[in-house]
């Protein structure tokens, strides 16, 4: 079974390519919804070749030869790093872009990332209509300051900063604390010095902050994507749930260390891990217990948590993560009220998951509420919970097309140690 690579170092990487003034060549993109709908945007602005479903050549909208267009159309449907991402890098484009996004995606907070980018110069006009879409970009980034609020999605800030070298003067944004995935700025800084900008993070009490020296341009690099750790979770989580053992290649902790910091929450738990320089191997373990854990920079890997939290000894408290609620479905409201129809002991708050493990489940129809990582959920809960039905769970193509079958494989793996490259 072959890992898919990262949609998260994806995003990052296809954008910060089609930025430069020349070809890159990116192996290992991932092959899901989500990235269709990327590529897709690439191609109204330059020029996008696919050698198979993981190669691609990003030709730069500043190469010879390219030519962006004046006026172009995007949709980023239900992806919300498109839409965030891509809001910032339509600032540095010729001409004009339009920007539609679909019915949830319309729903979830886009406007401080508007706000901040209109103090830096951008020239962003929403739609007439109540909900703001489409939205209309005209080229234009000055650069200078901005203030914005870290506590809802750390994407509004990778967005400023992808888009930043390319401002006319520096760049400084003053984030405020409390801020939610911090891991995943680093990531974007990470990327970005790959293609050969640099930018500067000062943490403060109060406020962490940004700085991205005008005059600075992406250069052009082949790379490989390095494998999904929210989707390794959902395996991991998958063979935990059945005592089987598993071994991943090919997989680096430092790639993402939010979502590879599952592993150590699992080790709290009482799971038996081995990980080398290139490899993770999940043992058999004899005992699973719950534990309380911050998740506020691992918001993607508390869906996958919450079923093992179900067979574990005790309680299990996921905190700080009131960010849940703005992902694809309100994820703290939605996961209570389908794991209660399968009788689950599952209370929540604003910020937190509480889970008491060990209750007996029966079987019942859930929805994922076109929510992936709900659905996800919910598949592993049904490795022990067969009677239960998953309504609407194609949703998974969004980020995991191959979920599913993979699941599959490892239920039927018995006690082989299944390998994963």
């Amino acid at each position: 079974m072959h890992i898919p690579g990262s949609k998260y170092i994806a995003n990052r990487v296809l954008l910060m390519a089609a930025m430069t003034n020349g070809v890159s060549r990116i192996t290992n993109v991932p092959c899901n919804h989500d990235m269709a709908l990327l590529l897709r945007f690439l191609e109204s602005i330059g020029s996008v070749s696919r050698t198979d479903s993981e190669h691609y050549e990003i030709r730069g909208i500043y190469s010879r030869g390219c030519d962006p267009g004046r006026e172009r159309l995007m949709n980023a449907g239900e992806s919300g790093t498109l839409l965030r991402f891509a809001l910032g890098m339509a600032c540095i484009l010729p001409g004009k872009t339009v920007i539609a996004a679909g019915t949830r995606n319309m729903e979830r907070p886009v406007q401080p990332l508007i706000e901040a980018l209109r103090d830096l110069g951008a020239r962003i006009d929403p739609a007439s209509k109540p909900n703001n879409f489409p939205l209309m970009v005209r080229e234009g980034l000055t650069g200078g300051m901005t203030v914005i609020g870290g506590e809802i999605s750390s994407q509004f800030i990778s967005s400023i900063l992808i888009a930043a070298p390319y401002a006319k003067t520096d760049v400084k944004i003053e984030v405020q604390k409390p801020i939610v995935s911090s891991y995943y700025i680093d990531l974007t800084m990470r990327e970005m010095m790959k293609f050969g900008v640099d930018s500067e993070r000062i943490r403060g009490p109060q406020s962490d902050l940004f700085f991205v020296k005008a005059g600075q341009r992406y250069n052009p690099r082949d790379m490989t994507i390095p494998g999904d750790w929210s989707s390794v979770n959902y395996l991991i989580a998958a063979s935990v749930i059945l005592n089987r053992e598993i071994r991943i290649c090919g997989m680096n902790v430092e790639s993402n260390p939010g979502e590879s910091e599952y592993l150590s929450i699992l080790s709290r738990m009482g799971c038996r891990i081995h990980v080398e320089s290139r490899s993770v191997s999940i043992l058999r373990s004899e005992m699973i217990s719950g534990i309380e854990v911050d998740m506020k920079d691992s918001p993607d890997s508390v869906l996958t948590l919450i079923p093992i939290a179900l067979f574990a000894c005790g309680k299990t408290v996921i905190k700080n993560i009131s960010h849940l609620i703005y992902k694809e479905s309100n994820r703290i409201q939605h996961v209570e009220k389908e794991l209660r129809k399968i009788g689950a002991d599952i209370r929540t708050t604003a910020d937190s998951i509480v889970v008491q493990g060990q209750k007996q489940l029966y079987g019942a129809t859930a929805e994922t509420h076109n929510d992936h990582r709900l659905a996800m959920c919910l598949g592993l809960i049904q490795l022990m919970n067969r009677t239960m039905k998953i309504e609407k769970r194609e949703c998974v193509q969004k980020s995991f097309p191959e979920f599913w079958d993979y699941l599959r494989k490892i239920d039927e793996g018995g006690k082989k140690c299944l390998e994963i490259q």
